[in-house]
């Protein structure tokens, strides 16, 4: 949650407070939108957890990508083409496909999967060779499940990103709701408490956004009103 996210959640938390302490009586009722608020400072929690903690394991799962590709590289691809670029030589009698090359490292994902995929079919039937030239008597299946792991991360990194870009769209929604019940509250407490200049006076403090200081001005807080409603991260 940015800046200005938390202190627009600071701002709604503050009305809840001023609603505990000023109720009022009459006609006029906090009823409502005051139950749309509590829920929405819950909601807004829980995105925001989410958010981080989905950013969080986004990265920690890249890294863990990277990890994967270069474990695929040096313990399988590149013993593979090792032994394939000495079997494909004119004087040799088992002529490998030329395809079995060294791919490019800094290929995506999504192509990598695909080399692991053709080179695996392409050494399938020469699989007596390579185990003759020193490869593990189980190492396609070994390359095999490495290529998968490195989809399965694929897919659950895919997940993650799908949690961390709903948080943000679910605090977007929140804040407007949000912002629509302190809007609907205004008009209950100006209406109930008029002429009670320090209660008033209380509820517009409750209900403005104190404005994170920053920029060239580097002026102190200034606020701006509760229906401003920052753009999620």
């Amino acid at each position: 949650m940015i800046a200005k996210q938390k202190q627009t959640l600071e701002s709604f938390v503050r009305v809840r407070a001023f609603l505990e302490a000023h109720p009022v009586a009459g006609p006029l009722s906090y009823t409502g939108a005051r139950e749309t608020l509590d829920e929405v400072v819950l909601r807004l929690r829980e995105y925001a957890g989410a958010q981080i903690t989905g950013r969080q394991l986004s990265r920690a799962e890249l890294r863990r990508q990277a990890q994967l590709i270069k474990q695929l590289f040096d313990r399988h691809i590149r013993p593979i083409v090792a032994i394939a670029r000495a079997q494909i030589e004119p004087e040799s009698d088992v002529r490998m496909p030329v395809a079995l090359r060294m791919p490019r490292i800094s290929l995506g994902v999504t192509k990598i999967l695909q080399v692991c995929d053709g080179m695996i079919e392409a050494v399938r039937p020469f699989e007596a060779v390579f185990i003759a030239h020193g490869l593990p008597a189980d190492f396609l299946a070994r390359f095999s499940g490495a290529r998968n792991e490195l989809e399965q991360l694929l897919g659950d990194r895919a997940t993650l990103i799908g949690t961390h870009v709903g948080a943000r769209t679910g605090l977007q929604v929140q804040f407007r709701r949000g912002s629509r019940a302190v809007e609907r509250l205004d008009s209950v407490v100006r209406a109930s408490f008029e002429g009670d200049e320090v209660t008033l006076t209380r509820w517009r403090s409750a209900k403005r956004i104190q404005k994170v200081p920053g920029g060239s001005a580097g002026r102190g807080a200034a606020e701006v009103p509760v229906a401003e409603v920052p753009k999620a991260a």
